[in-house]
């Protein structure tokens, strides 16, 4: 398997920027730092290596949820005064849910502050006329932990599941008790049982307040294993260019490295709002590597739930071919909570799919928490990974 050549090179790559740089939150100095190591390494695989800079919020993703908590408790206790004083404060908080954590807009974002992020491009161009373009993609940044997953393991979703449900309440139970007074109905007893059962919510929503660690995390498997997988196209692409093999004929490849992924896919959507003219204007395919951890859980994403994006078919088609081919087994399903970079070109009508593989039954103990070290990444997954990504550029190129 050509990808197998690559294999101490992804793992030492990976292992160096965890020993030297170490975390990377988004934004950070560390994250650029990464960039530049990245830059340095591209320079001799591609014809052009670009360091593309723009402004975001990171803090405002995830960093909402202490107000969000606060404006739940706040209405609980309005509930008993000012109904449609608290029917506006849990509308607000469970809309910072919705549409910061859920749907990844940028609700609040004008909250908090403004920094700089740096998404790294490499430009391999191909033998002869640009037909075509692939983008190779992962992400530089490490998360935050998540304190309540670390503690709790997989208990963590059905307790986020109880906390939404008790702001849910909250906003329908003081919606309730505003149309009623505005009715002339008043059902004192009816609207106590409701603020006791709003309030019994509390000890269940209270903890999210600390649920995000002002430590970020190693970040060996979310995603310096991914970054490792371009590093690697272009190595590979470096090599067969000079050396014989397959390289492009008519397909442009583009490795790009995006800041700030865990603060809300705010580096991908920067890239895809800047480049949207020339994504259109040359047939462009994007394929986004993430969370490479076990190759017997290999999967293709063919849509992410949280924000709605639908993963091209024939993006997706074509990994399942591959995987078959070397007879390994990949499964095809949605990305059920989060999402990825994947998901702000998909959404701009740009063919994407992302590959991952690591458990998604399970809330994994090293899925955003400080236990995301080397030890968790199989240098096998690596290979498998690369090689699909090898062949899905080859089906595309010969399209």
């Amino acid at each position: 398997m050509q990808a197998d050549k690559y294999q101490d090179y992804m793992y030492n790559l990976v292992k160096r920027v965890i020993d030297e740089i170490g975390p990377r939150p988004a934004c950070s100095e560390a994250e650029r730092k990464l960039g530049r190591l990245l830059a340095d390494e591209w320079r001799p695989v591609c014809d052009r290596v670009d360091t593309e800079s723009f402004t975001c919020r990171p803090g405002a993703f995830l960093g909402f949820i202490p107000l969000s908590v606060l404006l739940y408790f706040a209405s609980v206790v309005l509930y008993w005064f000012y109904p449609f004083a608290a029917f506006v404060l849990a509308a607000l908080g469970l809309s910072m849910v919705a549409f910061e954590f859920v749907r990844y807009r940028e609700f609040v974002d004008f909250l908090f502050r403004r920094e700089q992020g740096e998404n790294v491009v490499g430009t391999i161009r191909p033998r002869g006329e640009a037909r075509r373009r692939v983008i190779v993609s992962a992400h530089q940044d490490s998360a935050y932990e998540f304190r309540l997953w670390r503690l709790f393991g997989n208990a963590a979703i059905p307790l986020m599941g109880l906390a939404i449900l008790g702001m849910l309440t909250a906003f329908a139970g003081s919606l309730a008790k505003t149309i009623a007074y505005l009715g002339g109905l008043d059902d004192a007893t009816a609207f106590m049982v409701l603020g006791i059962v709003m309030a019994a919510f509390s000890p269940v929503v209270a903890p999210f307040i600390f649920f995000l660690s002002d430590r970020s995390v190693p970040g060996a498997m979310d995603d310096m294993a991914g970054i490792a997988v371009v590093a690697a196209v272009g190595k590979f692409l470096g090599d067969t260019k000079s050396s014989g093999g397959f390289y492009p004929e008519n397909t442009e490849v583009v490795l790009l490295a995006t800041s700030s992924e865990e603060a809300g896919l705010r580096g991908a959507k920067r890239y895809v709002k800047k480049h949207m003219a020339e994504l259109m204007a040359t047939p462009t395919y994007a394929i986004f590597v993430e969370e490479t951890a076990d190759e017997r859980y290999l999967t293709a994403a063919t849509a992410e739930l949280c924000t709605g994006a639908r993963h091209d078919r024939g993006l997706v088609e074509m990994a399942r071919k591959v995987a078959a081919g070397h007879g390994w087994p990949i499964a095809l399903k949605p990305i059920p909570l989060g999402a990825s970079d994947a998901s702000a070109f998909s959404k701009r009508g740009v063919p994407s799919t992302c590959l991952f593989s690591q458990d998604s039954t399970r809330l994994v103990p090293n899925y955003h928490t400080r236990d995301d070290t080397l030890e968790h990444v199989r240098p096998e997954a690596l290979s498998v990974t690369l090689q699909m990504v090898i062949e899905m550029i080859q089906e595309i190129d010969s399209a």
